[in-house]
């Protein structure tokens, strides 16, 4: 009997000593419960799941399920695009937009034999709504004045808009038919406006499948010429699609809106953010007395139309963006496709690529296999996640993290761009009465059959942990799927090994 007791202590002994010695990612824990639940899930069973949380300062792994499984990562990307960014640009970095003028000044005369040039320096923020210095249209005050200040009251040429820092494409290849005209998909131009977004107001009636009434556009959008296809149901969502090309003014609007709404707004795309530009120049120094000879303009539109674009300009008057810091943190916390696309473009031409998506995005890949990063399988066709066809790990995604928390000086600029769980952005209504609330700082990401997120959280026991979760193809609804990823993260922060 004795020589069994001592045999079962033995035993316990060493048991207990294995645990002890298991890799954490091997023994059973909160995090590694939570997660053998979700993959059990017959919502999941068809999909594509994959997850890594480790210890950031240690290097311990938490817990990992086809941590190397590269899918479609939705916003999330955001966080590989605006890193990237900081550290190329850092964070006090300011686009700027310059006003300048071609040809000859005459003050005696108050006139301008020649053209007033709005050049573009790739700012996504001009008029943009995000940011009180610049929204309401501010910088068409400051034009007005700066144009007065030349002592001018007409001149006979045109408001022309460079927009040639950036690429003419300004829509990335990989973006699909359905996205390209709504405000989701704005796309990068060197001279964005208004977050490149115009609103489209229906009334919709009181009675199912009427087609709704288009009342009107704003902001005015010259020879805009839309046709209108919705009709209204008993939903309480927005459901409808505007589909139309770059540069081209013909958009059409299909699907459903919710019956009984009196000016209904649908946001869209402007089809040539640097044309709208011009035009709004012009017209508010033609209504303030200062008269233009010819119509507003693009260096493109004159380039197609075979018009010499050669100028010796004179600049006269530079905006400045808010810093990169403040644009960052307006993509990440509330995920906006736009800012992402130029911050990829401008990374992208830190690096020497040409000034388009495509291009930029290899580069970017590069920078981060430069730094050690195991690129084998991911593929980055845009900068905001947008596109179907952008794939990456989460293993890939967590290094990333890493690198920024462990050897970026612009962490702390990095950290707040993200979400915080249970108070703002795309988190605001996750993680109530729980460990993670105001604990995760996470990105997260959605797109048809994608959920994801990507952060940081400080567990119970005090592990600062980085993690990234991403599931493709589920059997279930996309809040479904939130409420089951949101369970894993809960379990993160309660985490107490």
């Amino acid at each position: 009997m004795k020589k069994t007791f001592t045999l079962l202590i033995f035993l316990f002994t060493v048991s207990v000593l294995m645990a002890q010695f298991r890799p954490l990612k091997k023994r059973r824990h909160k995090v590694n419960k939570a997660l053998k639940q979700l993959v059990a899930t017959t919502d999941f069973k068809p999909a594509g799941f994959a997850f890594l949380a480790k210890d950031v300062n240690t290097g311990e792994i938490i817990s990992e399920y086809n941590a190397d499984m590269v899918l479609r990562p939705a916003s999330t990307l955001k966080l590989v695009t605006t890193a990237t960014a900081l550290e190329l640009l850092k964070p006090d970095y300011r686009y700027k937009t310059m006003l300048e003028y071609s040809g000859k000044l005459d003050t005696v005369r108050h006139f301008l034999d020649g053209n007033l040039i709005i050049k573009g320096g790739g700012d996504p923020t001009l008029g943009s709504k995000y940011f009180a210095q610049t929204k309401s249209r501010q910088f068409l005050t400051l034009w007005k004045k700066a144009v007065a200040q030349l002592g001018i009251d007409s001149l006979n040429g045109a408001v022309i808009a460079d927009a040639r820092v950036f690429s003419y494409k300004i829509v990335p290849s990989s973006w699909s038919w359905q996205n390209m005209g709504n405000y989701f998909g704005a796309g990068p131009c060197g001279l964005t406006v208004e977050d490149n977004t115009y609103s489209v107001f229906f009334n919709t009636g009181n009675r199912v499948n009427d087609t709704v009434k288009l009342l009107g556009v704003s902001p005015t959008i010259p020879n805009l010429n839309i046709e209108n296809f919705v009709t209204a149901d008993s939903i309480n969502y927005d459901n409808s699609y505007i589909f139309g090309a770059p540069y081209c003014n013909k958009r059409v609007v299909r699907g459903e809106l919710p019956v009984g709404k009196t000016r209904f707004r649908v946001k869209g795309s402007m089809p040539d953010p640097a044309y709208i530009v011009a035009w709004q120049l012009d017209s508010t120094l033609n209504a303030n007395g200062i008269k233009t000879g010819k119509n507003p303009t693009t260096i493109r539109r004159m380039r197609e139309n075979g018009n010499s674009t050669v100028f010796s300009a004179v600049s006269f008057d530079t905006i400045f963006s808010p810093s990169l810091s403040e644009i960052i943190a307006q993509t990440n916390i509330h995920s906006i496709n736009l800012f992402a696309e130029h911050c990829a473009i401008s990374a992208g031409i830190m690096l020497g690529s040409a000034p388009e998506t495509s291009a930029a995005m290899d580069s970017i890949t590069s920078y981060w296999e430069k730094r050690g990063m195991n690129t084998q399988g991911m593929r980055l066709t845009d900068g905001s996640g947008l596109s179907q066809y952008d794939v990456i790990s989460p293993r890939q995604m967590v290094f990333v993290l890493t690198y920024m928390k462990k050897q970026s000086p612009f962490f702390n600029d990095f950290y707040q761009s993200f979400a915080v769980g249970g108070e703002n952005g795309t988190l605001e209504d996750m993680f109530y009465n729980s460990a993670a609330k105001g604990n995760i700082h996470a990105k997260s990401g959605t797109i048809d059959g994608v959920k994801a997120y990507t952060g940081y959280v400080t567990t119970k026991s005090g592990r600062e942990v980085v993690f990234s979760m991403v599931v493709n193809n589920f059997d279930c609804s996309s809040k479904e799927a939130k409420a089951k990823l949101e369970y894993l993260m809960t379990a993160l922060a309660a985490f107490d090994r």
